[in-house]
């Protein structure tokens, strides 16, 4: 399975460095909960919470070794989007429309299964479910209508791992502030097994073309990531069979300043859906 260099294109056209706070702003159901106010759907395990806010977006927060959760500014988001294939080849980006979102299920934290449903611009809708088996979760998500757009069509998740530092410069004036953001940095790491079963090992303080052959390759499918502002917490990411991810970043950026892994299915091997994105929080 090879990344197009039009999908490279994609995940540059659709990089995002934060996913930003929970609103409020309800479209799906919310809790009323403590830990999950604003939320549709609660997780919580003994390495992490995750949670989907009521107007579908998805973030997971690595818990420190007393309990606290990591900051929003420092959780890894989800967003869920379609991309349309235009006949010239260029892909666009559809992103969900909040007030299109609908789910039979109710707001919960205590779910086995929940789904919810949502359209893109052109009235395309897509199903989204999760799955919660004792903390561990996952995710899937597969096109219900093309509504008035003619052209091919791709479910997608957007998994958006923010700067992991962002309340520290990045670049330290003077030599002990450097050598003390070195100490503090110098375990942080991506590791990445490409669909070839080729592993990558990648330190996320030095600057990356995270979409570039080198470090994608012919696909990622699963993923690894490690900073010290997680409490020491490895957030891994795992594509099913029939799906991979691609990676984006800013240009001239290193990983640690934030990048997104791009979800996708392939439609013709999976019409149905069945493909999943697995997370664990170690």
């Amino acid at each position: 399975m090879m990344v197009t260099d039009s999908i490279k294109k994609l995940c540059a056209a659709v990089f995002i460095t934060t996913c930003g706070v929970f609103q409020v702003n309800a479209e799906l159901p919310g809790l009323d909960e403590r830990l999950w106010v604003g939320r549709f759907l609660g997780v919580e395990d003994r390495t992490y919470h995750f949670g989907v806010s009521t107007r579908g977006v998805g973030l997971i927060q690595p818990l420190g070794k007393k309990g606290a959760p990591a900051s929003q500014r420092l959780g890894v988001g989800m967003e869920f989007f379609v991309m349309e294939t235009l006949p010239d080849g260029k892909l666009v980006v559809k992103a969900l429309r909040p007030e299109t979102l609908e789910s039979k299920d109710p707001a919960s934290s205590k779910f086995t299964t929940a789904s919810f449903r949502a359209k893109v611009a052109g009235d395309a809708s897509f199903e989204v479910t999760i799955e919660n088996d004792r903390g561990e979760v996952s995710l899937s998500g597969k096109l219900l209508d093309p509504g008035q757009l003619k052209n091919p069509l791709q479910f997608g998740i957007r998994v958006i791992f923010p700067n992991g530092y962002p309340y520290a410069s990045l670049k330290p004036v003077g030599q002990k502030a450097q050598d003390a953001f070195d100490e503090k940095t110098k375990d942080d790491r991506l590791q990445l097994k490409w669909a070839n079963g080729k592993g990558v090992k990648l330190p996320l303080k030095e600057t990356a073309d995270a979409s570039s052959k080198e470090v994608t390759g012919p696909g990622v499918v699963a993923l690894s990531y490690e900073v010290s502002s997680h409490h020491g917490r490895k957030v891994e990411l795992i594509a099913s069979e029939d799906s991979f991810f691609t990676l984006s970043n800013t240009a001239g950026k290193p990983l640690n300043e934030g990048f997104s892994a791009i979800w996708l299915v392939d439609p013709v091997k999976d019409p149905a859906g069945r493909a999943r994105l697995s997370f664990e929080v170690k």
